[in-house]
């Protein structure tokens, strides 16, 4: 599949990957005591094709936009998109597990982009963190993409102007800002992002890969409160067998 025919393909399919987000995760630690055998089976057939898929994720690597210890036990691997709503809120919850299990060098968190079709302002968007990074680092990263989303009035409806007011608010020389995005050379990177999220399994944002110190991995489809994220670490912390 050519990457602009499965960016189609992740669209389409975006409302059934929300819907689906509780359920297909419910193997995780849910009680399914009410469920039929086969409902059951069901269950446990998508876990088992999320974690095949995973596996193909590429291994992170010093390049990347890694917030924490590079070398924590736990790697969380998420693909976002800036105009997605549930993104919007995931963040705040990966804020929180950064600032539970970050602050102590347990987990780190790797952000990849996948801006979805339905969102055509979130890839000029991605490509603006890109060029934030360009002059000021992985930290000037991470510090416009926190202002980002709380300037993003989500699902498409953010002014483009909010990208250079972005810029100019984290401290950015903001001429050059605008000539790396005008140039559009994070086009590549950005499209790699996506290829390598649907090789994974990513269907629909926020999608997040924990991966364990076993380099076991947990996927996490959708934006899933902070109590089910932070059980879903200490099982791949091995705090509980």
């Amino acid at each position: 599949m050519t990457v602009p025919g499965a960016i189609v393909v992740a669209g389409v399919i975006i409302a059934i990957a929300i819907i689906y987000t509780s359920w297909s995760n419910a193997s995780i630690n849910s009680d399914t005591s009410s469920l039929s055998g086969n409902q059951k089976d069901f269950i446990t057939e998508q876990k088992l094709q999320k974690e095949s898929l995973a596996r193909n994720v590429k291994p992170v690597s010093n390049e990347e936009h890694i917030l924490g210890n590079p070398n924590a036990p736990v790697k969380i691997i998420e693909f976002s998109d800036i105009e997605c709503p549930f993104c919007k809120r995931f963040h705040s919850t990966m804020k929180q597990v950064m600032e539970v299990y970050g602050k102590n060098g347990k987990v780190t968190w790797v952000y990849r982009h996948f801006p979805l079709q339905i969102h055509p302002k979130a890839t000029p968007e991605a490509y603006a963190t890109e060029c934030a990074a360009e002059q000021g680092g992985n930290d000037m990263f991470w510090k416009y993409l926190d202002v980002m989303f709380n300037l993003s009035a989500s699902n498409n409806q953010t002014d483009p102007s909010a990208m250079t007011q972005a810029a100019s608010n984290v401290g950015l020389d903001v001429t050059k800002f605008k000539e790396c995005l005008d140039s559009g050379k994070y086009e590549n990177l950005v499209k790699a992002h996506i290829e390598d999220g649907l090789n994974a399994g990513v269907s629909g944002t926020p999608y997040s890969l924990v991966i364990g110190k076993d380099n076991k991995i947990y996927p996490i489809n959708g934006a899933l409160p902070y109590e089910t994220v932070a059980e879903t670490i200490d099982i791949a912390l091995g705090n509980f067998k």
